[in-house]
Order: structure tokens, then sequence, then C-alpha cells
């Protein structure tokens, strides 16, 4: 009888202690429910596999601080491998950013009891699972692509093949599927070299629409790429031309450009809210009015972040600026004060202003002529 009390208590003690450990293991983990907020953006990071180097890692500190101090509460990121030897690209992980907005995490704060865990240190560990779970999809792409620092310098005057044109293109999938903004962040040199065109070789006479060639296009994403140029020697004007060219790529292909260059120039910023109007100018050139449309993202203090507008016909540009309503109510007047590339006139900037009811139609201008144009709410 007592051998059968003892096997029964150990079988009990084993099955306690296994399940306990099961609940440690599981819990080390990024939860998936943080996907189940709500987000104005997402951000998918393109790394360029022929960049990696080994014992090179500053571009891994980079992203992940980066990310860190700009991702919104529930912010979808993925990782997608770029190929450009083949012309491919696909997807290496995804999670969500854990986090809470001020007012929500104020108010789990003050509900916290000695019962139950401190919110604030559990928010701190789902964190550093997430940047866990990042740089390890990293490190796949570092581990099977790495090469020593020779091997992977370019000399301009002997490029070898690169179709970034046709990775990127591969993701179309995803811009086709996104009902939000999507900010792209690409770790490459951007040295495009291939059938479709070459930043090695002048720019052609005669722009190239590269989205009605390859029937494929970026749209509501906001490009940030980094590291352009910086494995290439043997020419210093390739950097010039590299931002020349992607510069006349990327419009082509509905995407609007952030940032091009050595660094990586995405603003500590988050997302709070979102406003999407439909657009309508007159152009004295244009037969019709012309159509556009503008993404306003603005953070807790109403600066814009990765918001953009486009027409129809005219290069679309980012906007940087302040978007400020003066309550949150409906009817509220609010009033645009921003910047964008030029797209009216050869200047390297122009204005864009626009005021109005924050539900109804608003009246704007753009440019040194002051070309009018409404904007109306959107809704998807």
């Amino acid at each position: 009888m007592r051998l059968t009390l003892l096997g029964g208590l150990c079988a009990a003690l084993c099955t306690l202690f296994t399940s306990d450990a099961n609940a440690l293991f599981e819990s080390r983990k990024l939860e998936a429910s943080w996907c189940n907020e709500q987000a104005f953006r997402q951000t998918v990071v393109y790394i360029d596999d022929q960049m990696m180097v080994d014992g090179k890692f500053d571009w891994v500190t980079k992203i992940s601080s980066k990310l860190a101090a700009s991702l919104a509460p529930g912010e979808h990121v993925s990782v997608v491998r770029l190929s450009p030897q083949s012309g491919r690209s696909g997807q290496v992980w995804d999670g969500c950013w854990p986090d809470y907005a001020p007012d929500e995490l104020k108010a789990k704060a003050q509900e916290w009891s000695i019962f139950s865990r401190d919110p604030l240190a559990s928010l701190k560990e789902q964190k550093d699972f997430f940047r866990r779970d990042l740089e390890a999809a990293f490190g796949v792409v570092y581990s099977g692509s790495k090469k020593d620092a020779a091997a992977a310098r370019i000399d301009a005057t002997h490029p070898p093949t690169k179709q970034l044109i046709r990775a990127l293109a591969a993701d179309e999938g995803r811009f086709a599927q996104s009902r939000t903004t999507i900010r792209a962040i690409i770790y490459s040199d951007m040295a495009e070299n291939s059938d479709l065109g070459s930043v090695f070789a002048p720019l052609p006479p005669d722009p190239v629409d590269y989205g009605r060639m390859l029937g494929t296009y970026l749209r509501r994403g906001v490009v940030y790429a980094f590291g352009v140029s910086e494995d290439i020697t043997g020419d210093p004007n390739v950097p010039e031309r590299t931002r020349a060219f992607w510069n006349m790529v990327l419009p082509t292909m509905s995407a609007t450009v952030g940032g091009l260059g050595s660094d990586l120039n995405v603003t500590n910023a988050r997302p709070v809210a979102e406003y999407s109007y439909s657009l309508s100018m007159t152009h004295p050139q244009a037969p019709a009015p012309l159509d556009g449309r503008m993404i306003l993202l603005v953070d807790a203090d109403g600066a814009l972040v990765d918001s953009w507008l486009g027409f129809n016909g005219l290069r679309g540009g980012i906007l940087n600026g302040r978007f400020i309503c003066r309550s949150p109510a409906r009817d509220s007047e609010c009033r645009l004060e921003a910047k964008t590339t030029s797209m009216t006139t050869t200047a390297p900037e122009e204005i864009v202003r626009m005021n109005g009811r924050r539900g109804g139609m608003m009246d704007g201008k753009i440019g040194p002529k002051g070309y009018a144009f409404n904007a109306t709410p959107f809704a998807e």
C-alpha cells in the first residue's frame, strides 16, 4: 500500500513539475497576441545577402536600435532576405512589437497587485524576446551568406550582376495586400546591375517606367535604404548615381523614397494616428483635375511620420511637417504645414498646406504657385 501511495505521489509530482517546466519554456517566447493590437503601419526589413561580411555586425545594431525606438504598439515586423544574384526574395521571420499605448500602460500599472506579475517587468521581457528573435533572423541571412571583406568588395570597373529591382518586385504581394503604410528598411549597397539598368552607367535619357514594365507596384511603401555604395571602390561618382537611379526607379513603382544613404535615417517617432485622403488638384497643364492620395501618420505631438502624397501623372513625395487638430472631435479644425519633394516645379522641395474640419473636405495648396487641391477623407 505504501509503495502504491509513493508511486502515485511521484507520478503527481512529476506531472506537476513537467507542467511547470513546459509553462516556463512556453513563456520564454514572444507572444503572438501582440499582433492583435491595432497599428497604423507595418515594417519590413530587407537584407541583401550579398552584403554579408564575416565579422561585420554594425548593421544589426543599427536596425535593432532604430526599430526599438520607432515601432508602434502591435506593429507587424517582417525580415526578408534579398537574393539579388538570382533576383529572388524570401521571408525569414515575422512578429509584432510588444508595447502598450501610454494611457493603457499607465492603467495596467495601477491595476497591478502583489498577486499578479508586474506588467512592466513582463513587457520588458517580451521586448527582449522580440529583439532576440529579430537578431536571430538576421543571423540566418548572415550565416548562410557571409564572406570575407575582400570577396564582398565591388570593383566599379567590373561589377557583378545584381538584380535588386527583381528581388524587391518578388515581394510585391505584401504591398498589394496591405491596407496600411509599409515602411521598407533596406540594408544594401543598392548596386543594381542588370538588363533593367545599372548604377554604374549614366541614367537613360528617357526615364523608364519600371512599374509598368514589370507590372509591379510597391504601393503604400516608404523606402529607407542604408549601406548605399559602402562596398564599392573604383568610382567616386557611384554613390550619387545610385541615389539618382533609385530616385527614378522607386516612384515609378508607386513607392515613396524616405531616404537613400550610408546611414539609416529613420526618425525615432511612433505613429499614434492615421489620416487618409483622396485628392483632386487643378493643374494648368492637365486637361482635367489630377486625382491623388495622401496618407498622414502623426506622432503624439502631431509631427508627421512616414507620411506621403502623390498625384496621377506627377512624382509622389514624402511629407515632413506637422498636422495639428484642435481637439479629438470629428468637427475639429485641423491644419497641415509640411514640405515635400518637388512635384510642380524643379525646386528641391515644395510647401504643402491644408486646413479644414477633421471629418469633412479640406482645402489645400502646393508649391510656390499655390496649385489648389481638395482632400476628402478616404475610407477603405
